[in-house]
């Protein structure tokens, strides 16, 4: 199977294995308490198939772990933010000084509106 958006089926995977193992559970095992094949189970790990949004809540629940850990979600939202800090850097460093000290007043706005925000919803 291919990925459509980047995803990065073999990593899920690895982490499927790493958190089953962790779990102290087999394949086998895993596959009768998710309500797949045992092969299924191979497949995900092996990086040839990505399970369902459904059999990744119960491999999370069953491994004692969560969806976002399987997905590896926080390691992309931190390679992103990396970007994103040397996009710009590289954008700001080409600007006059009045433009950053007016990027800083933006950002300071927006953590105030976050924060208000927090503050309402409380």
């Amino acid at each position: 199977m291919t990925d459509d958006r980047g995803y990065r089926w073999k990593e899920l995977g690895a982490r499927i294995r790493e958190a089953r193992q962790g779990a102290g559970v087999t394949q086998k095992q895993l596959a009768g308490l998710v309500g797949v094949a045992s092969n299924t189970v191979w497949a995900w790990e092996a990086g040839r198939m990505k399970p369902i949004h459904e059999h990744l809540i119960e491999i999370a629940f069953h491994c004692g772990t969560g969806v976002r850990e399987l997905e590896g979600r926080d390691v992309v939202i931190s390679e992103l933010r990396k970007e994103a800090e040397v996009s710009f850097r590289d954008a700001v460093d080409d600007l006059p000084d009045e433009d950053v000290e007016s990027i800083r007043e933006f950002i300071r706005f927006v953590r105030r509106q976050r924060h208000r925000r927090e503050r309402g919803a409380r």
